[in-house]
């Protein structure tokens, strides 16, 4: 998001799709690092352990490690022009992903007070149950010493920020904005393979009050506008948004 226009994001498939999640996830964690409240620290904490949840399975590493390696593939194969320092990045993550054994955050995984705040959370019955007692004295300690739980544990996590980080970065870097014209409030087109087509771009004006609903469908990609307030579906007469179909 910048100046006078917001980009939505629509991920196509499962990678794509957790690498936005993790970049939201990371931003407000890095946030947090910065601020002092208990609320935001606690934010940022139920987010560390959100992350955990989705790298507990050791396939996720190799399925990066996998694109990635079918990214270089493709980018000598077609001779698509990246930044050098791009290049750089992806063959560093590739060789970083080769060589490291497990999963994501290793340490991480064995922390015991996460751990303790996962098995609180799913023996939680409902949101309206007090703080498990070892979270509640965390809130209590002082900025200081939250700030630095969460640099630490986000210095376990630097592989997969890094890896997150390059996969969106290769993405993004594909991207050609377009103008589309949305005849009555809705766009259709079809798509690339879903082996290629990873990211769907969609730029539009922060001040109109509209925003779209993106579907993926068999005959490709839908879009219509809808009232930002009411969710409902508006038919201008003629509306001219950006759009960017991210392949590699």
């Amino acid at each position: 998001m910048s100046g006078e226009t917001i980009t939505f994001q629509l991920a196509t498939h499962y990678l794509p799709r957790i690498a936005l999640r993790l970049e939201d996830l990371f931003l407000t964690i890095e946030q947090a690092c910065y601020e002092t409240h208990p609320v935001i620290h606690h934010y940022a904490l139920k987010n560390i352990i959100e992350i955990t949840k989705l790298i507990e399975k050791p396939e996720l590493k190799s399925r990066f490690l996998k694109e990635f390696m079918r990214i270089e593939h493709a980018l000598n194969k077609s001779q698509t022009i990246i930044s050098d320092a791009l290049y750089a990045d992806l063959f560093l993550q590739i060789q970083r992903l080769s060589h490291v054994s497990g999963r994501f955050g290793e340490e991480i995984h064995n922390d015991p007070f996460l751990q303790s705040i996962r098995v609180t959370q799913a023996s939680s019955q409902n949101d309206c149950e007090l703080h498990a007692p070892q979270l509640l004295l965390w809130l209590e300690n002082g900025a200081g010493q939250r700030q630095h739980d969460l640099k630490e544990w986000l210095k376990n996590l630097q592989t997969l920020y890094d890896t997150a980080f390059v996969y969106l970065s290769l993405l993004r870097g594909t991207a050609k904005f377009e103008k589309v014209s949305m005849h009555n409030g809705f766009y259709q087109r079809s798509l690339p393979s879903r082996t290629s087509c990873h990211l769907i771009l969609l730029r539009m004006d922060k001040s109109s009050g509209i925003v779209p609903r993106m579907q993926l469908g068999h005959h490709g990609l839908s879009l219509r506008l809808c009232d930002a307030n009411s969710m409902h579906e508006i038919r201008p007469m003629d509306m001219k948004i950006d759009l960017a179909i991210c392949q590699l």
